[in-house]
């Protein structure tokens, strides 16, 4: 892909849409294992609805971030420009009244980003959604807390909801 187009790429869009049964492990991947199809089940069942729901957030308050970004500095630059036209022009009206509407737009728009704090918003579900990740392959391969067979599921379940809180884990549980 030519570099100029990669800059566009990670433009935001105006209508986001959340991502549809995204998985771990494709599909096509987790047939290969069939010694691991009743873990992929529980995996599915215990962490992916939460998995999905976080990261999906994350991806939503980052598109939500980068288009306040956008608009503020494409507004910032149009401001600028019309700034310019004013100056240019000394008898047109116009761009100064032009340039003080869009200058309050963009105030509002700047304290709405501030308040709404989707960065902040965007970071934290990106930690959870990225920590959800991490137990999936933890529990694939039966480490730490869970080797014990008799009590992995459960200690899934209980790991699920810590993330979800935003509960640190207890590292003496390992």
């Amino acid at each position: 892909m030519p570099t100029g187009l990669i800059l566009f790429k990670r433009l935001p869009y105006l209508r986001w849409r959340p991502k549809e049964g995204e998985q771990i492990i494709p599909p096509e991947a987790q047939a290969d294992y069939p010694a691991f199809a009743e873990d992929f089940e529980r995996l599915e069942q215990e962490l992916m609805p939460y998995f999905r729901e976080l990261d999906n957030e994350a991806l939503r308050t980052q598109n939500q971030f980068r288009l306040e970004q956008v608009a503020l500095i494409f507004g910032g630059a149009l401001a600028t420009t019309l700034g310019t036209i004013q100056a240019a022009l000394a008898d047109a009206i116009w761009p100064g009244i032009v340039e003080a509407v869009l200058a309050a737009m963009l105030a509002a728009i700047a304290l709405r980003t501030q308040a709404l704090k989707a960065q902040e918003r965007y970071f934290t579900n990106r930690l959870k959604a990225e920590t959800l990740r991490g137990e999936y392959f933890l529990f694939l391969g039966r480490v730490g807390s869970y080797a014990d067979d008799d009590y992995r599921i459960q200690q899934l379940i209980r790991r699920v909801a810590d993330v979800k809180l935003g509960r640190e884990r207890d590292e003496r549980a390992q």
